[in-house]
């Protein structure tokens, strides 16, 4: 199959690609608007007693005008979700981290700082990730797989180290990167339950910084 570069297509193919303007552009402001207060109401109220009239009336529309966007509650909260991995992955995760686990580190916590400049977003996800515990919740087999997915990639990236010798041999990569996780989601609970009173990316660096001095051969830090 030939694939056909941007540079090759009609000028006119491309502006109608790329420009959205008048119904089409106000129908993105709209959608953009709906997920915006689709994330304020999951964050206050979770999933199951958020309603989708309130959302609509939020943004100025009725329910029927708000399923005309998102078919339904299911599909605007998948659009949510996807909305933040969007965000996360074009923030921090088209780096290659070149076998150093402080760059690695370092990037994890800067995205803890990116999740702080965002709270309503974050703090939904923090009660997105505890309702889904429940089977019937809509979003249970995507933290399943987020979960797995994130511990496969993250054990992954660690392994590479300990073979480059960036990290103490006989590291035990899964447990590190289950840990990772459960330690960064855990404070971002409890910074999520203070309203932010406190510095996420501050506690996670600051753990982040005694992980590396742990399993690297030379001690380093974060700072260092």
């Amino acid at each position: 199959m030939t694939m056909q570069t941007e540079a090759s297509k009609a000028p006119a193919e491309r502006s109608k690609r790329v420009r959205r303007t008048g119904p089409y552009k106000a129908a993105d402001a709209r959608r953009g608007a709906i997920l915006e207060a689709a994330i304020e109401h999951f964050s206050q109220w979770g999933y199951f007693n958020s309603s989708i009239p309130r959302i609509a009336a939020d943004v100025g529309l009725t329910k029927a005008g708000l399923i005309h966007h998102f078919g339904s509650k299911e599909e605007l909260l998948s659009a949510v979700l996807e909305l933040r991995d969007q965000r996360a992955v074009e923030a921090f995760y088209a780096e290659d981290f070149l076998n150093d686990p402080i760059r690695y580190f370092r990037q994890m916590a800067a995205q803890t700082a990116f999740n702080e400049g965002q709270p309503g977003l974050t703090q939904m996800f923090t009660v997105l990730a505890a309702e889904s515990s429940n089977e019937e919740h809509p979003a249970h087999e995507y933290f399943q797989r987020r979960y797995a997915n994130i511990i496969e990639l993250s054990s992954g990236i660690l392994d590479n180290m300990v073979a480059a010798g960036a990290l103490i041999p006989g590291t035990d990569v899964r447990h590190v990167a289950s840990e990772i996780l459960a330690v960064v989601d855990g404070f971002t609970i409890q910074w999520a339950l203070a309203k932010a009173s406190t510095s996420l990316h501050d506690t996670v660096y600051a753990y982040l910084d005694r992980l590396a001095k742990s399993i690297t051969p030379d001690g380093r830090g974060l700072a260092g």
